[in-house]
Parts: C-alpha cells; sequence; structure tokens
C-alpha cells in the first residue's frame, strides 16, 4: 500500500479541481444586486446555437481526463499543470469575489437533448462571475501543454486542439459568456502559465549555482596536488 501510494499518491492533487469549483460556487451564491454588466453590442449579435453545448459540458470530463493523463505519463509536468491551474484559478476567484459580474441569457425553449442540457446549465449554473471564463482558461491551459509541452502526433495535437477550441467557443454560442469574459480567461491562462514557468526556470538556475562552486572548488584543489 505504501509503495502503490508513493507511486500515485500525487494524482490525489486532481481534488484540487472539486475543491477550486466548490468556492466558485460559494462566490456565486453570495453575489449582490452590485454587478456589473459586462454584455458588449458585439455579443448581441453573436447567435444563439444549443448544439455547442455538447463541447460545453464535455469541458469537465476533459480537465479531469488531462490532469490523469498528466500524473500517469510526466509527473514534473503534472505539477507544473496543478501549480499553474491553481495559480490562475485563484486569481480568477478574486476578480469573482471583488468584480463580479453577470450576463443574461434566452429564454432556453426546446424538447430535444440540446434544449435539455442547456436548460439544466442554466438551472445550475447562475450567470454571475463570468469573467475571466473559467472554461476558457482551463481549456487554454491544457492547449498550452498538448502545444508547448506534449510530443503528440501531428493528428492528435490538431484533434485535441480544435475540440479545446469548440470548447471555447461554445461558452458565447450558448450564451454562458461574453468575448470579454473570453479574452479574460485566456489572458489569464497565458499570465498563471508565464508566471510559474519564470518561477521555475529561476529555481533550476539558482539550484545549478549553488551546486556550481563546489565543483570548481573540487577542480582547483585537485590542480594544486
Amino acid at each position: 500500500m505504501k509503495a502503490l501510494f508513493l507511486r500515485w499518491g500525487h494524482l490525489l492533487a486532481i481534488l484540487c479541481i472539486p475543491l477550486q469549483g466548490s468556492i466558485y460556487v460559494l462566490l456565486g451564491s453570495n453575489t449582490g444586486s452590485d454587478v456589473f454588466y459586462n454584455y458588449a453590442w458585439i455579443d448581441t449579435q453573436i447567435p444563439f446555437i444549443k448544439e455547442f453545448i455538447y463541447p460545453y459540458v464535455s469541458w469537465m470530463p476533459i480537465l479531469y481526463l488531462g490532469f490523469l493523463y498528466l500524473g500517469l505519463t510526466n509527473k514534473s509536468l503534472f505539477w507544473r499543470m496543478i501549480i499553474t491551474y491553481n495559480v490562475g484559478v485563484i486569481a480568477a476567484n478574486i476578480v469573482f469575489a471583488v468584480f463580479p459580474t453577470y450576463v443574461p441569457r434566452p429564454e432556453a425553449i426546446g424538447t430535444g437533448l440540446s434544449s435539455t442540457l442547456v436548460q439544466f446549465i442554466y438551472t445550475n449554473d447562475a450567470p454571475y462571475n463570468c469573467f475571466p471564463s473559467i472554461h476558457c482558461l482551463t481549456s487554454y491551459l491544457l492547449f498550452i501543454i498538448i502545444n508547448r509541452h506534449l510530443n503528440f502526433k501531428p493528428l492528435a495535437r490538431i484533434s485535441w486542439s480544435i475540440w479545446l477550441w469548440l470548447i471555447i467557443a461554445s461558452t458565447v454560442f450558448v450564451k454562458q459568456h461574453s468575448l470579454l469574459d473570453v479574452a479574460g480567461g485566456i489572458l489569464f491562462a497565458e499570465a498563471a502559465y508565464w508566471a510559474v514557468h519564470v518561477v521555475a526556470v529561476r529555481a533550476g538556475l539558482a539550484s545549478k549555482k549553488t551546486k556550481q562552486p563546489l565543483t570548481a572548488t573540487n577542480t582547483s584543489s585537485k590542480r594544486l596536488v
């Protein structure tokens, strides 16, 4: 059991996803009447396409699968992704707390599966705390990892990239977010990625510097002898 935990215990870090989700729900349930309307004219020109609910609801399974894949195949990249995810989402939650936003929704009508899923999302996800979009933030993070760090075959890379962009696009086509929310999600993802990347690089350089003097001293002593 101990050996199993030492090998796979890091996968428990995936539980940060429901933890961050709980914080989001808590912030949304405590949103007052003082909210910001961030729906621009251009957003009103984007049609409501209920079929985009399918990539929209695929977001959570793909997020879990993405973390699980990294945890099983690349432990160091898994931890970097975990840290980046939490940095980005914590920053988003801070914005939700101090700058709550609201996006209007159309009336969800119809009896098909698409309409039923839209109605389910509208019922269980209040139209508050939309900037930045967590859907877009996390989907774009996965897009970054796939295209900058993973050695996928071209077909797999293109297929996953297209689907992740469909998830991002779905947020505006099912009227869950505005274009500003989408841009904010991508910006937060890039900022979190580069913040963690810079810290990791500097930590690596600092670690190398602490080892170099010892090597130099050993080499000098050998020459004197």
